[in-house]
């Protein structure tokens, strides 16, 4: 799994990396910061526990997540 940046011109999405070929599925997550995120105690809990999940190490790879994501649909 690769991680870039980029921004949305024309209603595209240029990517400041141009390693990606074309057809290479991708997903985009926007930094809006102008939208506060407002978690529930029971969420804010599971965010905190994958936190500390992934200080251990405890993960698992890009590519296994997306395989594990197919199957789901």
């Amino acid at each position: 799994m690769r991680v870039t940046t980029g921004t949305v011109v024309a209603g595209q999405v240029v990517l400041d990396n141009s390693e990606f070929i074309d057809g290479t599925q991708v997903v985009v997550v926007s930094r809006d910061e102008e939208t506060d995120v407002r978690l529930s105690p029971e969420e804010l809990a599971e965010l905190e526990a994958g936190i500390a999940e992934a200080d251990r190490g405890d993960m698992i790879s890009g590519e296994e997540l997306f395989a594990r994501l197919r199957r789901h649909g």
